[in-house]
């Protein structure tokens, strides 16, 4: 989510961010929105009916549709999902993370597998330390 941030924190407009650099953001976040969907799908159903509040469904839904509807996409609709629903579902997610960490119900060693990546280097992993 923290990537889509910043691929489209100075566009303002769906046009813009479908456009800018030869679609290049746009593909990106379709991209992430895939990887969102399919880390969501690994949580344990004991994970998601904990914390029910967090669209699971709609997420899986969106990666779903990106990863099988490719040239059917709607760019406004995945400029509002970035801009509104990401907005809404970061500190969601980042609130499951902190606590699932702590209670250990997660492979620290994958973390540290993700805190060691270049692919994550713009996270904080600190603020989900146990």
């Amino acid at each position: 989510m923290g990537k889509i941030e910043i691929y489209t924190q100075h566009l303002t407009t769906a046009i813009d961010f479908f456009q800018k650099d030869d679609q290049m953001q746009f593909n990106a976040s379709l991209l992430l929105l895939i990887n969102i969907g399919e880390q969501a799908n690994r949580l344990s159903e004991e994970i998601k009916s904990r914390y029910s509040h967090i669209p699971f469904q709609q997420i899986r839904g969106i990666r779903n549709r990106v990863a099988h509807d490719y040239t059917g996409i709607d760019y406004e609709l995945v400029f509002d999902i970035v801009n509104k629903d990401l907005t809404i579902l970061k500190p969601r997610i980042s609130d499951l993370l902190r606590a699932e960490i702590a209670s250990g119900n997660f492979d620290i060693q994958e973390l540290k597998a993700a805190q060691d990546s270049q692919f994550y280097k713009h996270i904080d992993f600190k603020s989900f330390a146990p």
